[in-house]
């Protein structure tokens, strides 16, 4: 049973995330109102903060700071990370994106 808040939509959108001068390319699997699941070979450890720079079709690029809570290897190398300190100019766009996501994967 999964318990999050937030509705999570698959997408395939590339991303970067930036923390400690290190910018990494990466590929966003799913994306929700409170974070996401990007594929990357690199990563932070849990706890670390990064900048996302989010590139949704259809919407403005996203700058989003976050905070990786999960690091996964094996069967997908990525991290999930968790939204931190959005304001109304990040959330607007992220959440109709996710409403169009939603209303196109059901």
């Amino acid at each position: 049973m999964d318990k999050r808040a937030a509705v999570r939509v698959p997408v395939r959108v590339r991303a970067q995330f930036r923390a400690h001068g290190l910018v990494v390319d990466g590929l966003v699997e799913d994306v929700s109102r409170s974070g996401l699941f990007m594929r990357s070979h690199r990563q932070l450890g849990p706890g670390e903060s990064a900048e996302i720079e989010l590139d949704l079709p259809g919407e403005e690029t996203l700058y989003i700071l976050a905070e990786v809570v999960r690091v996964e290897q094996e069967p997908r190398a990525g991290m999930a990370l968790r939204f931190v300190g959005t304001d109304e100019r990040t959330r607007r766009p992220l959440a109709n994106f996710i409403m169009k996501q939603h209303a196109v994967t059901r």
